[in-house]
């Protein structure tokens, strides 16, 4: 098994290329910048690659001919340059799928979509893979329903899995900030039209776990759900007791206002996505695996309190 991942700079592709390459797999890299945790790692190689640089992801395929792609290069936080946006997250997306495909050893092409595709709605819990996708305005969702019906239509000869995943927390993150900061440092938080937001966090020890069983599994194929089977509020994951209560139109206002003001890196739809958050189903992976999740999210999210608090990185 030789193994790519794009966007391996990344907290998810970090702690993927971590988990696998100490499995002894062999492990290729690319992302725009290195991580210089894999420094001395011999079973990790890192390549400088832009992933709409189409060219280069050809002579990079052809030359290592991986056997399984694991696609995460996305930009999670939204740009000004919608164009550039749209670009690195479709058109890159478009570029590593295609060469993939044309790429004979390519035997698994797991893409990771997002929960946020499915929409933050206040109607429905437990979202399952056969929920229509409704992102609403937020950038990120949009585009990943754009790369999954785009891929669903494109004839391949791999197994394609689409991991459609909630926001993934454990002792690994690596950068600054990020929502575990937040639910942790906030001296308060907001509470949108009244309610506490819904979320599901998916640890990182059953996020490898998991990945190396799909990876393992020479059969599978279509869409699955990669969340756990809980969720918690605002209310129990945020360290503060306070909650400023606001109404959704006028935070998409501000935030808006703010935006356009390159104050916040943040858009509107953030605002309904903290409002009403997403819960979906991954009982479709569980039964095919007959999985049992060791954290919940409520667990995930306090063990990762705990750990970075040790570590010094919250």
């Amino acid at each position: 098994m030789k193994i790519l991942i794009t966007g391996s700079s990344g907290y998810v592709g970090y702690i993927l290329s971590k988990y696998l390459s100490e499995k002894k797999y062999e492990v290729i890299g690319l992302d725009i910048e290195p991580n210089h945790a894999w420094q001395g790692n011999k079973h990790f190689s890192y390549i400088r690659c832009d992933v709409r640089d189409k060219r280069r992801l050809q002579i990079i395929f052809q030359k290592h001919k991986p056997t399984h792609v694991i696609h995460l290069a996305f930009l999670m936080e939204p740009l000004h340059d919608r164009k550039k946006h749209f670009a690195i997250d479709v058109q890159g997306s478009k570029n590593v799928f295609d060469i993939a495909n044309q790429t004979s050893s390519v035997q698994q092409f797991i893409q990771f979509s997002s929960t946020s595709a499915y929409g933050a709605w206040p109607e429905k819990k437990w979202l399952t893979e056969t929920d229509d996708l409704r992102p609403r305005d937020y950038r990120y969702g949009q585009h990943k329903k754009i790369i999954e019906e785009y891929y669903l239509k494109e004839k391949t000869k791999m197994n394609l899995v689409i991991l459609r995943m909630c926001t993934a927390v454990g002792p690994l993150y690596h950068k600054k900030g990020g929502v575990i900061s937040l639910l942790h440092n906030a001296p308060f938080m907001l509470k949108l039209n009244n309610r506490y937001c819904e979320l599901q966090f998916i640890h990182e020890d059953d996020l490898t776990v998991l990945i190396h069983l799909i990876m393992s599994d020479s059969d599978i194929s279509g869409i699955f759900n990669l969340t756990p089977d809980s969720y918690a509020t605002t209310k129990q994951l945020a360290k503060t007791n306070m909650f400023i209560p606001l109404s959704l139109p006028f935070m998409r206002f501000l935030i808006g206002i703010l935006w356009e003001l390159r104050l916040v890196t943040i858009r509107p739809a953030a605002m309904t996505l903290s409002t009403y958050g997403i819960v979906a189903s991954p009982h479709k992976l569980m039964s095919r695996y007959n999985y049992t999740f060791k954290y919940s999210t409520l667990q995930a999210v306090r063990e990762t309190f705990t750990e970075r608090k040790r570590l010094g990185t919250l």
